[in-house]
């Protein structure tokens, strides 16, 4: 009897054990139906500094009835994508880590075992996988080389080396052993000619490098119209001329070519303003049928030349008065011919050396002559890639004792009547008149730089500054110029005298002796922007001009090293070409090269 009670005790034990084996605890089931609240996402950025990997996010999700399924995706996803997309990552007590390849927002997301869901964003921005962007350029002054490093990226700039010499792997050796930090620098400085390389490093580690070629000293080869036949050439002739012009300057180690493309209101290039130069076609206003100042420049640039174009900004001709022996389409022509007679005054005729041959010039005066001059560079620098505009010693001619009532004197009287009806005083007529190429000069260099801020203007006056001071004559005004960021870029003197020369003016004390002329202009020079060139006299060499050029045979070697000596001139024009070939000069040209060398 005992034995059958316990027999269906087992039976039905072991039913109510099948019955809870068969369903959930109603504990559990009425937890997950009762969860409706949303799983938590946590999201931490492991490595938030500028880098160039990935960028590991950490992904935490928790929920009361556990966590189901966790994806990501990158974008501004909605819960909705994931129902089908998404990448799908394994939680390891409930965290999984994520590697981000690039910069963006990203959506992660979460659902619960209740399938409540929940999404989370984040953006990443500290990827940076692309290099700086670096540009370089330099300047000299005063035989040092200052190379300005401009330089930008997303991440921010971590480093600037630089090396000198050629150095182009970014992973050399060289940029951990031998390279210098300049870091807190915007640019900086160096004291010998060659090449630098700067590494510039962002601060995700990437890197790039940029190499510049630093010449602390312009030597510079003056070519003048004299250097052309009047008869012209052929396109062949002229680039077989001009081969050997700079191939020349080149084995002379000249860096630089000067070459006038405007002597006489003319142009050796196509222009708008000024007719074509009778030193290419034969005939002034004839087209040769090619581009010259084109052939010139690119001719130049391909022998690692700077070209500067060399112009004359007033003369129109020399020992002519005749206007009808210019060609139609001379401005200076046009203007005088024009029925219009207050045209006639942009241009004037004055009879420089008495010699009854007078010479023909715009006049300085002239806000229509001066706008016309400031055209002619304008067209130059927008359409040629010429390195500088260049203006010689031509300026206003010696007016002499009837300097007050000769040239532009009628606009001078214009000029003192409207400022003594306005309540003003004049100024004298030689300030006037300085002023009045003052204005062009400052017009020219303005305009220049409006259009291409690396192009050089300069200006080599004659080297006497007491001359350029004349009450009658010259009025070049190069102490505005030299004390002042907004006239010139250099000044180039031309001494052209000997170191024996014993001309001393007793007002200014100013000497002719070149190194003591040198000292002087050095001393007018008060603009920390303004460079100082010399002109140097190669016709000279070998000349009866004075004793000591017929005497000796390294005057221009002694001009040279003399202005070296100083620290303060950063380089030498030599005039002009065709003397580096004449028989007379050549003991001088012969010590001259052994120091240029």
């Amino acid at each position: 009897m005992r034995q059958k009670k316990q027999q269906r005790f087992h039976l039905i034990l072991l039913a109510f054990t099948f019955v809870l084996c068969m369903f959930p605890s109603r504990a559990n089931v009425v937890s997950a139906a009762k969860d409706t609240k949303k799983p938590t996402i946590t999201l931490a950025v492991k490595n938030t500094a500028p880098t160039n990997s990935t960028v590991k996010v950490t992904f935490k999700a928790t929920d009361a009835s556990d966590i189901k399924t966790v994806k990501w995706a990158k974008g501004d996803q909605k819960t909705s994508y994931f129902s089908k997309k998404g990448t799908t990552v394994k939680l390891s007590k409930n965290i999984s880590t994520v590697s981000i390849k690039e910069n963006g927002i990203y959506t992660f997301y979460a659902i619960d075992k209740a399938g409540n869901t929940k999404i989370k964003k984040l953006e990443i921005k500290n990827i940076d996988k692309t290099a700086p962007t670096v540009s370089l350029d330099s300047s000299v002054m005063n035989q040092v080389a200052t190379i300005n490093v401009s330089a930008e990226d997303d991440s921010g700039i971590e480093s600037v080396q630089y090396i000198k010499g050629k150095v182009t792997e970014v992973a050399s050796d060289k940029w951990s052993s031998k390279a210098k930090n300049v870091s807190d620098l915007q640019s900086f400085t160096v004291k010998s000619d060659g090449t630098y390389s700067v590494k510039v490093t962002d601060k995700a580690g990437n890197a790039d490098i940029k190499t510049i070629t630093v010449t602390l000293e312009m030597r510079a080869m003056w070519i003048s119209y004299l250097e052309f036949k009047t008869t012209g050439y052929t396109e062949a002739e002229f680039k077989a001329k001009i081969d050997k012009m700079f191939d020349d300057s080149v084995d002379l180690n000249m860096n630089t070519v000067i070459v006038q493309v405007r002597p006489f209101s003319d142009a050796l290039y196509p222009s708008k303003y000024f007719p074509w130069s009778k030193y290419v076609s034969g005939t002034q206003g004839k087209d040769p049928g090619y581009d010259p100042l084109e052939y010139m420049v690119e001719a130049a640039h391909e022998r690692g030349l700077e070209f500067h174009a060399w112009i004359n900004p007033y003369r129109v001709t020399l020992q002519s008065g005749d206007y009808s022996a210019l060609s139609k389409d001379n401005p200076a022509r046009k203007w005088y011919e024009d029925k219009d007679t207050t045209k006639n005054r942009n241009v004037l005729t004055f009879d420089t050396d008495g010699d009854k041959k007078p010479n023909i010039y715009f006049n300085p005066a002239s806000t229509t002559a001066q706008n016309l001059i400031v055209n002619g560079v304008k067209e130059i620098v927008e359409n040629y890639d010429v390195d500088g505009i260049h203006f010689d010693d031509y300026f206003y001619p010696n007016l002499g004792s009837k300097y007050k009532t000769a040239f532009d004197n009628i606009e001078y009287n214009a000029y003192v009547s409207k400022t003594i009806d306005s309540g003003k005083k004049p100024n004298t007529i030689d300030v006037w008149r300085r002023n009045n190429v003052n204005t062009l000069v400052k017009k020219v260099y303005a305009a220049i730089k409006d259009i291409d801020s690396s192009v050089q203007f300069g200006i080599s006056p004659a080297g006497n500054p007491v001359n350029l001071y004349l009450t009658q004559g010259n009025y070049v005004d190069v102490k505005t110029w030299m004390a002042s960021d907004k006239y010139i870029d250099y000044i180039c003197p031309q001494l052209y005298w000997s170191f024996e020369n014993t001309y001393t003016d007793k007002n200014t004390g100013f000497s002719a002796a070149y190194d003591k002329a040198l000292d002087y202009w050095l001393s007018l020079r008060t603009s920390s922007t303004v460079n100082m060139y010399v002109g140097i006299p190669t016709y000279r060499a070998g000349s009866s001009v004075e004793p000591e050029w017929k005497e000796n045979d390294d005057v221009l070697q002694r001009m040279v090293e003399y202005g070296r000596s100083t620290g303060e001139v950063d380089g030498y024009f030599f005039f002009r070409y065709d003397f580096f070939f004449k028989d007379a000069t050549q003991a001088e040209v012969g010590n001259l090269l052994d120091i240029l060398n």
